[in-house]
Formats: structure tokens, C-alpha cells, sequence
């Protein structure tokens, strides 16, 4: 839902600069430009960057250790950890 509310903020904004010219467009992007570079944007960026960081590496661990679980299982189900040759 939010994707589509930014989608339609981008297309209102490049019909209301289109249709004002290059002064208006200009002043838009001035603005942008001005609140995408302030500092409290800039922490927003670096928080959320640090937090998906953080849910990938857990994440991670989760699959692996389920990965590793389930093919424990499935080696005791079919028999083939007391079959398996070893390597000398």
C-alpha cells in the first residue's frame, strides 16, 4: 500500500512539473534534494540499514540450523548416516 501511495506521489509530481515547466520542476528537486540529504533522513537510512543487516544475519543462522536439522532427519529416516562410507 505504501509503494502505491509513493508510485502516485512521483506520477502527481512529474504531471504538476511537466505541466508548471522547468522553474517548478527545479524548485521540487531543490526541495528533494534538501530532505533527502538532512541529517534526520540520513540516520533513518543508516538505522534501517544496520536493522536489515542484522534480520539477514539471523535469518541466516535460522535457515541454516533448520537446513541442518531437517537433513539430520532425513539421513536417520532413509539410514544412509549408519551406511555412509568414511573417508580415511
Amino acid at each position: 500500500m505504501k509503494v502505491i501511495i509513493f508510485l502516485a506521489g512521483v506520477a502527481v509530481g512529474f504531471v504538476v512539473g511537466t505541466r508548471a515547466g522547468r522553474g517548478a520542476y527545479e524548485n521540487m528537486r531543490s526541495k528533494w534534494q534538501g530532505f533527502s540529504n538532512s541529517d534526520q533522513v540520513k540516520q533513518v537510512k543508516d538505522s534501517v540499514g544496520d536493522l536489515a543487516g542484522r534480520a539477514a544475519s539471523t535469518v541466516s543462522d535460522t535457515v541454516s540450523d533448520a537446513v541442518g536439522k531437517a537433513s539430520d532427519k532425513l539421513d536417520q529416516v532413509t539410514g544412509k548416516a549408519d551406511s555412509a562410507p568414511t573417508e580415511a
